[in-house]
């Protein structure tokens, strides 16, 4: 990057760390530290939620995965306004009313300890894994763009977000996600608006998007119920939404953000400002990825938007290489020539030439990835760095380093929320609770700033760790899914089960994760037919597994939950007596 981005990203992170912690004096006891006394607006709450999931993986991941298959995941946001509603009349009233510090301090008096630690445990897990996740991935793509080591990058992204919400707490990490929401939408649309000023002059927004629907980019809505699709109507709308309720509704890194509003009506505006948002927002985001792909049609495209280094001793790969890169060029020009002509008559036949020159392209790209991938040993793609590569050769001086600082807001935006989870829930979920002395609120306040270092410290390590993934947005979904139906069905329990006890409680959640955990590996075997397991009356094509798509993991584990638990508190009842 030249001198002029460095300049604009320092700025813009110097002045992060510096808001963030400059609201850290207020915080006088844990209340203020992890609530911010209940005092935020619903507006800042709002868009702090939106941040939180709108991160880096979001800002790269979705538009790489737009690029590279069509706008289909856009299905699994469909839930979202429904799971805002009911959320709206069922959990936000009932936390309000109790006005606790954590969402799992509410399973004690009904259920008992264990059920407690037990919940609360899922969530530490589940959200310490997919912490390191949501560092590591923007590194990666980072480090590419301000050509530095990724373990730079890595702890950069580490220890801004640590610094800062270990002295600010939620009062400096909501804050300081409504600037990096207010920066992250800036790049986004400054790129959506550079690509159209880019495209040839003769090609309009219009003409961009009859190309993109005839290469089936622009499909968003799949009608078609099959539980092994990833995306589909029914997917969005049933599976994603229990991800969605337990997400929003038992997830201390989102439950946190409503518990510090001062009204029931200002929590709930909050998750309403979401409901109506975020579905239009992902629909831009997946729409970017998609205009990306148009402008490639007609700009210089690399093979690939990621390379490995030459095989010096392997002249036979290499050689398959170059091979594969004057086909694509031949095929890149050739395409180009059939979108012009389908613009210019829009013929059946020009469409389908159009088609077939695309596909005869992406072959050649999946056979150089594919040839990468005996280079490396290793499972690889470029989707998470399309977008990247289109910021740092297209986009101006200047914008460069504002879009970069948009992506590491993203990034930031996410994981101070997950940190400052991560703490109260250690803290009041398990130090306080168990520990028989009160030390007083200036100890547990310096220890909250402890394990709060304690955390980033554990996730930036695990962040160094991890390897890459085909794609990131899909898999921290999918570590989402292993945990929140099973923590969603104990919610359910709580408020309409009465019956339900707490040895049925933690029966059903144990019952809940290992049945997760079993489908999930029966999925990771090809050659087993997991699909006759659940719906025995279906063929299953040769040779292929039918399992259920991870999405559905949600509603699985959390009708087990509700249905053991059940059961088990009514026995335990009949075996008291």
């Amino acid at each position: 990057m030249h001198w002029i981005d460095w300049l604009v990203l320092i700025i813009f992170l110097g002045y992060t760390i510096w808001d963030g912690t400059r609201h850290g004096k207020k915080s006088e006891n844990i209340e203020g530290f992890f609530l911010a006394n209940r005092s935020m607006p619903w507006w800042a709450m709002g868009l702090s939620v939106m941040a939180t999931q709108a991160s880096a993986i979001t800002f790269i991941g979705t538009t790489g995965q737009a690029y590279v298959e069509d706008m289909r995941f856009v299905q699994i946001y469909l839930a979202v306004p429904f799971a805002m509603i009911i959320l709206c009349t069922t959990l936000v009233p009932f936390f309000n009313k109790l006005q606790n510090f954590s969402a799992y301090e509410v399973l004690e008096e009904r259920f008992g300890l264990a059920t407690r630690l037990f919940t609360s445990l899922l969530f530490l897990l589940s959200r310490g894994l997919g912490l390191g996740i949501i560092i590591a991935a923007p590194s990666y793509v980072l480090a590419l763009l301000l050509g530095i080591p990724l373990s730079t990058t890595i702890l950069i992204i580490g220890i801004t977000a640590t610094l800062y919400t270990m002295v600010g707490g939620i009062s400096g990490v909501i804050r300081t996600d409504v600037k990096q929401m207010a920066v992250m939408l800036f790049g986004l649309g400054f790129c959506f608006f550079w690509i159209q000023t880019e495209l040839p002059d003769n090609i309009s927004f219009s003409d961009s998007l009859y190309l993109a629907g005839t290469l089936g980019k622009l499909d968003a809505l799949d009608l078609s119920f099959d539980i092994t699709e990833k995306y589909n109507i029914w997917t969005g709308v049933i599976a994603a939404l229990f991800l969605m309720l337990s997400y929003f509704g038992t997830d201390q890194s989102q439950v946190q953000r409503y518990l510090t509003a001062k009204s029931l009506k200002d929590a709930r505006k909050s998750l309403l400002l979401t409901a109506y948002a975020k579905i239009p927002m992902q629909f831009f985001i997946l729409l970017l990825g998609v205009m990306l792909y148009v402008f490639y049609i007609f700009g210089a495209a690399p093979i690939t938007f990621r390379s490995v280094e030459p095989v010096a001793d392997r002249p036979q790969v290499e050689q398959q290489g170059k091979q594969l890169q004057r086909n694509y060029e031949a095929l890149h020009k050739k395409r180009q020539q059939t979108a012009q002509d389908l613009l210019q008559r829009k013929t059946p036949k020009n469409a389908d030439q159009f088609r077939q020159a695309d596909k005869k392209l992406q072959q050649v790209r999946e056979a150089e990835l594919e040839r990468q991938e005996k280079i490396t040993q290793s499972s690889l793609n470029d989707t998470n760095y399309i977008l990247p590569y289109f910021i740092l050769n297209e986009i101006p001086i200047g914008i460069i380093g504002l879009i970069v600082a948009g992506i590491f807001a993203a990034a930031l935006s996410s994981i101070d929320s997950e940190l400052n989870a991560l703490a109260t829930i250690s803290i009041v979920d398990w130090l306080k609770r168990l520990d028989p002395h009160d030390r007083g609120e200036t100890w547990y306040l310096k220890f909250s700033r402890f394990t709060t270092v304690f955390w980033g410290i554990l996730a930036t390590l695990a962040a160094l760790a991890l390897g890459e993934t085909r794609s990131i947005i899909e898999l921290v979904n999918k570590i989402g899914s292993y945990f929140y139906g099973s923590i969603l069905g104990v919610f359910v329990l709580l408020l309409w089960v009465k019956r339900a006890n707490g040895v049925g409680a933690l029966s059903g959640l144990i019952s809940g994760m290992a049945t997760v955990f079993l489908f999930d590996r029966i999925y990771q075997q090809p050659n087993t037919d997991a699909w006759s397991l659940v719906m025995p009356w279906t063929e299953v094509p040769e040779g292929h597994s039918k399992a259920i798509e991870y999405l559905w993991l949600n509603p699985l584990g959390t009708t087990v939950v509700v249905l053991v638990g059940i059961s088990i508190s009514v026995f335990w009842k009949r075996f008291k007596k």
